[in-house]
């Protein structure tokens, strides 16, 4: 993974939404694809090719065909870009396009500076919902509770009324780290439900009651004040020099025993061994952990190497709240009409860097 102050920033609070005009491609673009997650959105659009736009699929993991046809394509639309990649890049490459937000996984310091970056979004949706789902459960000990009944146990307070009790969302201070593309649609949904949002914003220097759907809105050096007034605080960062590790254990200490912690983020947000013991000794009452610094892995692998697994007040999850089937649709068409812009020579959308070749003109 790409060391976090090599990457740029690409939230989309910071995101540039143009590049600057392109001269039209005349001749047909070619647009290789190694993403399978966007690819038959991508091979089924006809807007394509009628705008000249060749797109050539080849897997990521093949990686002999991936380097021969890689010097050949004008585009290429991936979520991964390592440095053996970067470095068989050539001359004609004029855009990588991200099939995702995130761009921590871009060999940055091999990438050539002719390359124009642009990521994509169209998951906020899906992560927003699966916050929501998550702070329910987590409210209401729903793991545990399904846990206990499969073996018997009726935990409930129409039995025994010592069963713990629980508090319905409206009225809830959510903070939420990070108001770009997930940020936004989480405040959404949990104002919907009557939460109370209050967050942070990387842009800002003063605090603002006027931003619509939050109660208030400030820079990063008031993440001590949104830490003690909030019952759920949902990390939805980038990964950054300025982030990484940012919550740790006097964050933590901040929150308190009945506060809930969802991280859709990056693992290294959070320092992994102080939020484990946090948990173990419940001075922090639970977390839904979205994210890893343990990178996703088509084996079996464990998500962290200290056992959060034996902990009952964690959710776990693979890195799977924005892969909603709608998530890879949308995506696909922002990348599909970045490769229409690119070969008509117009200003490209969602860049996270502009290449030399692009900024001369």
């Amino acid at each position: 993974m790409t060391d976090p102050q090599t990457a740029p920033r690409t939230d989309a609070s910071n995101t540039r939404h143009t590049a600057p005009r392109a001269a039209p491609h005349t001749a047909p673009l070619t647009a290789l694809v190694t993403d399978e997650n966007v690819w038959p959105w991508l091979r089924d659009d006809p807007t394509l090719a009628e705008h000249g736009v060749e797109t050539v699929h080849v897997p990521f993991e093949e990686t002999e065909r991936l380097h021969h046809r890689l010097p050949e394509a004008d585009a290429c639309v991936s979520v991964f870009f390592p440095a053996g990649l970067a470095a068989r890049t050539g001359t004609r490459l004029r855009l990588l396009q991200i099939a995702a937000a995130g761009t921590d996984h871009i060999a940055w310091p091999e990438l050539p500076a002719t390359v124009t970056v642009a990521n994509s979004f169209g998951h906020g949706r899906s992560v927003a919902e699966h916050v929501l789902m998550t702070v329910l459960a987590g409210r209401r000990d729903l793991l545990r509770q399904d846990a206990q009944l499969r073996a018997g146990h009726w935990r409930t307070r129409l039995v025994d009324p010592d069963t713990p009790s629980f508090r319905t969302l409206p009225g809830t201070t959510v903070g939420i780290v990070g108001l770009g593309h997930i940020g936004a649609h989480v405040a959404a949904l949990c104002t919907a439900v009557g939460m109370r949002p209050i967050g942070i914003r990387r842009s800002r220097t003063v605090r603002t009651t006027a931003e619509p759907g939050f109660a208030w809105v400030d820079g990063p050096h008031a993440l001590p004040d949104l830490l003690r007034e909030s019952q759920v605080l949902v990390l939805a960062c980038p990964l950054d020099d300025t982030t990484y590790g940012m919550i740790g254990a006097a964050e933590l200490g901040l929150l308190g025993p009945d506060a809930l912690l969802v991280n859709v983020g990056r693992g290294a947000l959070v320092q992994e061994e102080a939020l484990y013991e946090a948990l173990r000794t419940r001075r922090l009452g639970a977390a839904a952990l979205d994210v890893w610094t343990t990178p996703a892995n088509p084996s079996p692998t464990p998500a962290s190497p200290l056992p959060f697994h034996e902990l009952p007040n964690v959710i776990m999850t693979p890195h799977s709240s924005a892969t909603a089937e709608d998530t890879y649709r949308d995506r696909a068409h922002e990348i599909a009409a970045n490769l229409r812009r690119l070969a008509a020579g117009e200003p490209l959308r969602h860049v996270v860097r502009a290449g030399e070749a692009e900024r001369v003109r």
